[in-house]
């Protein structure tokens, strides 16, 4: 039986190391909506002045209008995502598109100069965080005997 298609999607946009989520898009929802939404979160300034002192730098884009970009989704092959992307046409409504309803896109940035579409940048996150990382059990420990001549006074438990 195939996937109902979805009521209410929520669409992750990734580029370089920046997300923007858009959730509540409803299916008659068009990508030139989506783009418009995305412009708003591009330029907004709700990460100036963050407190986090490492927080990532901004990727160097100059976005002004929506045709400064283009949303894509990479196509999928045998299941599983490929480093070739599909741009969406702006026309399209999300349902036209075949978009699931918390599939990932991504911005794909035109360079000012030429108007050629830049490669889709992004950086997965890590599984593990550094902190996480396994430590190896310590050498020699385990149980053994108590030497002989120890009370149980001697013990430190």
């Amino acid at each position: 039986m195939p996937p109902r298609p979805a009521k209410v999607y929520h669409i992750l946009v990734k580029s370089h190391k920046l997300s923007i989520m858009l959730h509540g898009q409803l299916p008659t929802t068009t990508v030139a909506e989506l783009k418009n939404q995305v412009l708003s979160a591009l330029t907004s300034n709700v990460a100036s002045d963050a407190l986090d002192i490492a927080a990532m730098d901004p990727p160097e884009v100059d976005v002004q209008a929506e045709d400064d970009f283009e949303l894509c989704r990479p196509i999928k092959e045998k299941g599983k995502a490929a480093a070739t992307f599909e741009i969406l046409e702006p026309q399209k409504i999300l349902r036209e598109c075949g978009i699931g309803g918390w599939e990932p896109l991504f911005l794909q940035f035109r360079d000012p100069g030429t108007g050629q579409l830049s490669p889709v940048q992004y950086t997965l996150p890590s599984m593990l965080d550094e902190e996480d990382e396994p430590q190896a059990p310590p050498e020699g420990k385990g149980k053994r005997k108590a030497p002989a001549g120890l009370d149980e006074d001697d013990l430190d438990i």
